[in-house]
């Protein structure tokens, strides 16, 4: 019983953590507050008996991902932006690549991942984790693959507006 009230506690700290990420102004309070949610994350994944993707989730995403987006961060200097005019052709090209990768993503879902539910608890070792990921969820791998180009590319291209060639 004490185990389902620790699991929606931190269930409920990576939801409200999320949402701190989605509605704070400053940068850095959302970066921070998606490594609470993060390490909220991985205490669910112990509280399901799966102890090496809670460590992969502390190690790769709350250590190394956050190192990069924190640099990023920095990098661009977000803090000082000024307003630039808006323009629809980007923000239209935006919202429907967005809502996209939203439609395919609820349609994997729906037509593969209900239809497998997993037989025993979660999977413990390396080699398994990487012959599920390579062989049955390839698709979602190669999205999240291409939305981290997408996001590598805004930024250069963010990064490159005040750079003035010459």
């Amino acid at each position: 019983m004490i185990e389902y009230a620790v699991f929606f506690f931190f269930a409920a700290v990576a939801v409200i953590f999320a949402f701190v990420v989605i509605l704070h102004r400053n940068t850095v309070v959302s970066a921070l507050s998606l490594v609470a949610s993060l390490f909220a994350l991985a205490v669910m994944y112990v509280l399901l008996e799966a102890p090496f993707l809670a460590a992969l989730q502390v190690i790769i995403y709350a250590g190394a991902i956050m190192v990069l987006f924190l640099f990023v961060i920095m990098l661009l200097n977000l803090q000082k932006m000024r307003e630039e005019p808006t323009r629809p052709i980007q923000q239209f090209l935006g919202y429907a690549g967005s809502a996209a990768f939203g439609i395919a993503l609820v349609y994997y879902i729906s037509k593969y991942a209900v239809m497998q539910s997993p037989v025993g608890p979660f999977i413990a070792d390396a080699r398994t984790i990487g012959i599920t990921l390579f062989e049955a969820y390839i698709f979602p791998f190669e999205m999240v693959s291409i939305l981290l180009l997408a996001a590598i590319v805004g930024a250069l291209v963010l990064s490159a507006r005040g750079v003035q060639s010459s």
